[in-house]
């Protein structure tokens, strides 16, 4: 019951950009365990870590699912004040995660470094302004849409094992986090196929390559991920409502601290 009970609230957290599955996974005491978990999946040695995988990922779907529906009901209904509570989520979580990789670098950033930040934001930028000119019709989908859906959950599985990334917002990103929503409310199986096939693909292949990484290019990788969630800032107002009311932006500015409040909090309780 503790694991699925972890599971739910991975699974919570999976469906908010910015707030990463993987440091709640830590909150709860469980992240290595996951890790070295799905590393085992492609040896022999599956057999020994499915119990426990099967069971994380029964809560998983459980918090998933549960918490979709009301991240569908929020964005319809109350479109900006819950994305400015995602940017403010992010925003509360980027001063930690800076504050982390430069204790990693032992305050030793180099200039590649700035440059890999700087790269992977402006590959945010690219991604968005390719989304305006390509819009995805969900009516009418072709072979290549379906593809990158599956490089896109391919993608997106990385966020599991990479500290400070979550799966929605590697959806953002992609410009795909509301289409998905939508397409798991309504029960879209193709579009839900493809992203899931990814997923698996991605939990099953990019596991070690992810431990390799942070084995051998820490700095590199946390450099990448500090340049992916700046640029996500970006991905998420340029998604904001065209107008808004006297109301509208007194709740968002509400909304916005409450996001900063709740990062804080978690990391106060993952430092507990």
């Amino acid at each position: 019951m503790g694991i699925i009970l972890r599971g739910i609230a991975v699974g919570i957290t999976e469906t908010v950009p910015g707030i990463s599955g993987s440091t709640v996974a830590m909150i709860f005491g469980i992240y290595e365990r996951l890790i070295y978990s799905l590393s085992l999946l492609t040896t022999k040695k599956r057999k020994e870590v499915l119990p426990f995988l099967i069971t994380f990922a029964t809560g998983m779907v459980i918090g998933f699912v549960f918490s979709i529906f009301i991240i569908n009901y929020l964005l319809d209904t109350y479109r900006t004040p819950t994305l400015m509570l995602f940017t403010g989520i992010i925003v509360g979580f980027l001063p930690y995660l800076w504050k982390e990789t430069v204790f990693l670098s032992k305050n030793k950033l180099l200039l590649k470094h700035y440059v890999i930040i700087v790269l992977f934001f402006i590959l945010v930028l690219v991604s968005q302004a390719l989304n305006g000119i390509v819009e995805i019709d969900s009516t009418n989908l072709s072979m290549s849409d379906y593809i990158f859906f599956v490089v896109a959950g391919f993608i997106a599985s990385t966020a599991l094992v990479l500290p400070g990334l979550s799966g929605a917002l590697i959806l953002t990103i992609l410009g795909l986090y509301e289409l998905v929503t939508v397409s798991l409310i309504s029960f879209d199986l193709a579009i839900i196929f493809a992203v899931g096939s990814g997923i698996v693909l991605g939990v099953l292949f990019t596991s070690k390559l992810i431990r390799y990484l942070l084995s051998n290019y820490m700095i590199e990788t946390y450099a990448a991920i500090i340049g992916l969630v700046s640029g996500s800032i970006y991905a998420i107002l340029n998604n904001l409502e065209s107008s808004f009311n006297t109301s509208t932006i007194l709740i968002s500015v509400v909304t916005f601290i409450v996001g900063i409040i709740l990062i804080v909090t978690l990391k106060q309780t993952q430092h507990d």
